[in-house]
């Protein structure tokens, strides 16, 4: 092989760096700088991304915030209107019930008060039919006439 041949190595390594050269001044040379451009670019773009992603992840979590207390407020509101609702109910209920209390208790005095002038009612009727049927008894066992207003004398004595 004619890459190994010593007596040629010279030759070889001369036109090694000839060609290193030529290639190193003509393509690396000339893009070198170019490429550390962009990849400087590149990072500051990066950099700048960054910078804004905290910015908007900072905004996002005082967005975050401000919602969720103004969650908090509009629950403490809802917790506190419903609270005095319930109260207010609670306060027109008793109010019904006393008044429906009132209502029911001058309907059961109403009803004694008829009961009680039934019962008397029924207590004369029954007086009258009783010293009728006396009366009416004395003069068959007996013969003697007693009249309804006797009877009634005589049960008024006991």
């Amino acid at each position: 092989m004619p890459q190994f041949d010593p007596a040629s190595f010279v030759s070889q390594l001369f036109w090694f760096g000839v060609f290193f050269a030529l290639l190193y001044f003509a393509v690396v040379r000339p893009t070198l700088p170019k490429v550390g451009k962009v990849i400087d670019a590149r990072e500051t773009q990066v950099a700048a991304d960054l910078d804004r992603a905290e910015a908007a992840k900072g905004a996002a979590d005082t967005l975050r915030a401000d919602h969720e207390a103004a969650m908090k407020a509009a629950r403490d509101a809802a917790q506190a209107a419903v609270a005095q609702a319930r109260d207010a109910a609670a306060r027109a209920s008793d109010a019904q019930m006393k008044a429906l209390a009132a209502r029911l208790d001058a309907d059961a005095d109403a009803a004694a008060a008829s009961l009680d002038l039934a019962r008397a009612s029924a207590r004369s009727g029954l007086e009258a039919t009783v010293s009728e049927l006396v009366g009416e008894a004395v003069a068959k066992l007996t013969g003697i006439e007693v009249t309804p207003a006797d009877v009634s004398a005589a049960l008024a004595q006991r």
